[in-house]
């Protein structure tokens, strides 16, 4: 199993509220960002695979705030990619401050993987290098 790379992301003042506390939708943003982010760097980027036909929509998603992130905090934003089925994958999340180590926000997602067509498709039948490559990072 290979490691994923982890994801940094600064806080910006509209991410906050008045009490210069990130605001909790953006915790799920910042889920994203660091999803896009480490597929590309493996090899699996969400503009390739759109232009093979494949989409991979988020089927369900869920935060635990642990502590607060402030404006100008840096984060930490680790991926894991813990269960694959070669049509569904799930996600974990863990966001950490990056000067403490404090871990802030813990999340997990859910996606299929459809078609143009919105139906489901099978990685492991239909695209088995790309399904390869996710088995390489499952932490089951």
């Amino acid at each position: 199993m290979s490691k994923l790379p982890i994801y940094e992301h600064v806080v910006q003042y509209y991410e906050t509220d008045q009490m210069a506390v990130v605001h909790h939708s953006n915790y799920i943003r910042w889920f994203e960002e660091a999803r896009v982010y480490i597929f590309d760097k493996i090899g699996l980027g969400y503009r390739e695979m759109e232009e093979n036909g494949l989409i991979s929509p988020v089927t369900a998603v869920s935060a635990e705030f642990k502590t607060m992130t402030k404006f100008y905090d840096t984060v930490e934003i680790e991926v894991r990619f813990v269960k694959y089925s070669g049509v569904r994958l799930y996600i974990e999340y863990e966001i950490r401050d990056k000067a403490t180590g404090e871990v802030r926000c813990l999340g997990k997602s859910e996606h299929c993987f459809i078609g143009t067509d919105g139906k489901i498709i099978s990685i492991k039948r239909s695209h088995p290098e790309i399904h390869e490559k996710f088995m390489g990072y499952i932490e089951e």
